[in-house]
């Protein structure tokens, strides 16, 4: 099994900048909103979530053309899932399940400017982040896997632990503005499978409940 994170950004920074010589320095605020997806070959992805963001920025500028980022964030990301629930002599009723969780994460970005004048920096880059779920074990009657057989189904709530580790990958941007205030956009890629963070799914509904603690 699969699970992997697609990420897009939106926000805006404010800060306080100075130079010397040649070399200018900016640090500043973040704060905006991201919308995060949920790929996984266990459940069918209704839709994604979208959650605040707020962290810091500090930006190292060489020149006019090329400048270097690193932000910290934290914010909550996760997806509502396709999920069924198994009733005895009745078809399966279709249910959606969400999955919250939050990500405390660095960053660091490569910015390049086309033209000297212009406002715009192209920026690539990736990201390092630690993710912890919000220990929801409600609604265990949700099942997902296959949603026409209860004996090849997971419950939906297991794969909480999933959202309880390490993240990585790539991130395209681009940003807009000049001082203070900055507004960028970016798409993140999730790298790391997150199935291998969970440490008891057993497939059925005698699965037993995962311990908390």
């Amino acid at each position: 099994m699969q699970i992997r994170i697609w990420l897009f950004l939106l926000f805006l920074s404010a800060g306080l900048s100075g130079a010397s010589g040649q070399i200018r320095y900016q640090l500043g605020f973040t704060a905006g909103v991201n919308y995060a997806s949920v790929r996984s070959d266990q459940f069918t992805t209704a839709s994604g979530l979208l959650a605040p963001v707020i962290g810091c920025s500090f930006v190292v500028a060489p020149n006019g053309r090329f400048e270097l980022n690193q932000e910290i964030i934290l914010t909550m990301r996760g997806a509502r899932a396709r999920a069924v629930d198994f009733r005895a002599e009745q078809k399966p009723a279709e249910q959606t399940y969400t999955y919250n969780y939050y990500t405390f994460e660095t960053g660091l970005f490569g910015g390049f400017r086309p033209g000297r004048d212009l406002p715009i920096l192209l920026q690539a880059g990736g990201y390092f982040g630690a993710n912890f779920h919000t220990l929801n074990r409600s609604r265990r009657e949700l099942m997902i896997g296959d949603y026409q057989n209860i004996n090849n189904a997971v419950r939906a709530v297991d794969l909480n632990d999933a959202f309880a580790g390490l993240d990585y990958g790539p991130a395209l941007g681009l940003m807009l503005g000049e001082g203070r205030f900055r507004a960028n956009a970016r798409y993140y890629l999730g790298l790391k499978n997150l199935y291998s963070y969970i440490d008891f799914v057993a497939p059925g509904p005698a699965s037993a409940p995962v311990p908390c603690g």
